[in-house]
């Protein structure tokens, strides 16, 4: 996946032969990088092993709705950012698009302003959706290093409650808790309590 300081990958799916290496064309020249796809098929299998930043897919491909896609999309990549386009886009469609997480969906011919301003928006979200799983993923590696009485302990802290009133909860001594909540705090690198209630706001 593309960190900041990487240069923005988009895919194009797009099965009009001319529209595709044009698209491609305008994104190098805005320094993002661009692959052309024209069938959900090869799509669907490039997924499988890797992901763009940002995705612009036609409406209507010879195999089928791109609508149908998001579902796998989602299934393969989780929170991708795709932008919808189409030569005749209706309401119904637009709707079920956004519904479903599209971030735009743009109207052929598309102006070169509008579709790198949806390109630009669409990486952008895609980067801090990117550090949102990262810092989740993060936080739940530390916590998997916890022991079971230790992750009770921890949970009782990030909910602001006081040595004594855990102890209490969980049927031990207030000088067992602060051994417990010492350990937890050196386990999860954390300094306060504001620091644990991040930790299980991020692995939430």
């Amino acid at each position: 996946m593309a960190t900041r300081g990487q240069s923005a990958r988009v895919w194009v799916v797009d099965d009009d032969p001319g529209l595709g290496p044009a698209l491609a064309r305008l994104l190098r020249a805005a320094a993002i990088e661009s692959v052309v796809m024209q069938s959900s098929t090869a799509f669907l299998e490039r997924l499988a092993r890797e992901q763009p930043d940002c995705l612009l897919l036609d409406l209507w491909l010879a195999d089928g709705s791109s609508l149908e896609l998001l579902p796998r999309i989602h299934a393969l990549a989780g929170q991708l950012p795709v932008v919808f386009m189409s030569a005749e886009p209706d309401v119904r469609s637009c709707v079920q698009a956004m519904k479903d997480g599209a971030i735009d969906f743009l109207e052929k011919p598309v102006a070169d302003g509008a579709l790198l301003d949806a390109v630009i928006r669409g990486v952008a979200r895609g980067r801090s959706w990117q550090e949102a799983r990262a810092s989740r993923e993060a936080a739940s590696r530390r916590l998997a290093t916890l022991t079971r009485r230790e992750r009770e302990v921890f949970g009782l802290v990030a909910q602001g409650k006081p040595n004594k009133r855990i102890a209490a909860e969980l049927g031990t001594t207030e000088k067992t808790i602060k051994v417990h909540r010492g350990r937890v705090m050196q386990k999860l690198g954390a300094n306060s309590v504001v620091d644990l209630v991040h930790i299980a706001q991020e692995a939430a």
